[in-house]
């Protein structure tokens, strides 16, 4: 296939599927000849591969994912228009979560907001001892933590959300976000090498094994508490416009007339560096 935004090949079983809009920081795009939607339809190729065992993925650049591109996406006007965006997204959540061979992510440099919500539907999370995760659109008045609230449980989505945070490598380890950590320098042969060995594995059980424990998580609730949690997405992104900068300014209005660094000014009103202590 003739990709745009991602490199993929096939080598010693595993399908690896790289992230290669460095210049946007492989912040997610959404619908038809977006990086997103090349990605699942990378998944997807692989998943059918039968000269493939497993999928690695990670990316180009300083960073796995900047979170969600919404250049050139019209503003959604209404809750029906916001509706159909977050059906968007969980669609494409879902093809993601839906690849029947086991699927390894290595996260490097930062990892934000809807770069979450897809680490979320990965099978095993590797990342890199000095990368960075938040969901700082929390601090404009957007929504982005339903996928998360499964791995890293209420507590913890609740202060990613609630503060938008950055948190390091170390801290998504302990809660859960991430399975570990690794030397930023070995991050990608380290786990290059899970993805070899789990290629190795009986093909056929590593698919059941798989499917086993995902239907387990969906039946612990996974699967109709996110369902539930994009219905409040809904209608948090309608009412995201409404939020106000300290200064009292709308934080829609800032970022149309001045863009996106005048928004993060803005946004630093709030608060600057970390509550937690190291």
């Amino acid at each position: 296939m003739d990709w745009q935004h991602i490199i993929y090949n096939v080598g010693d079983g595993v399908a690896h599927i790289v992230l290669n809009r460095p210049e946007k920081l492989n912040a997610l795009g959404i619908g038809p000849g977006s990086n997103r939607q090349e990605l699942v339809d990378a998944l997807e190729l692989a998943d059918r591969d039968d000269e493939v065992g497993s999928i690695l993925v990670s990316a180009a650049g300083r960073a796995f994912c900047a979170g969600g591109d919404l250049v050139g996406v019209a503003p959604a006007e209404n809750a029906f228009e916001h509706s159909l965006f977050i059906e968007q997204l969980a669609a494409a959540n879902a093809r993601v979560r839906a690849i029947h061979k086991p699927i390894v992510a290595a996260v490097h440099g930062m990892c934000m907001g809807s770069g979450l919500g897809l680490l979320a539907q990965f099978d095993f999370v590797i990342a890199a001892d000095d990368c960075r995760f938040g969901l700082v659109e929390g601090r404009i008045g957007h929504p982005g933590a339903t996928e998360i609230v499964p791995i890293v449980g209420p507590a913890w989505a609740k202060f990613l959300m609630l503060t938008g945070e950055i948190i390091s490598a170390a801290r998504a380890e302990k809660i859960g976000l991430v399975l570990t950590t690794e030397p930023a320098d070995e991050l990608l042969e380290r786990c290059a090498e899970l993805a070899r060995r789990l290629a190795r594995m009986p093909r056929e059980a590593t698919v059941l094994n798989k499917a086993t424990i995902n239907d387990v998580a969906d039946a612990m609730g996974r699967k109709v508490g996110t369902a539930i949690g994009r219905a409040h997405d809904v209608a948090t992104r309608e009412m995201s416009r409404m939020a106000k900068s300290p200064d009292g300014r709308l934080f829609d209005d800032i970022l149309r007339m001045d863009g996106m660094d005048a928004l993060k000014q803005a946004r630093d009103q709030q608060f600057k560096g970390s509550w937690l202590r190291p």
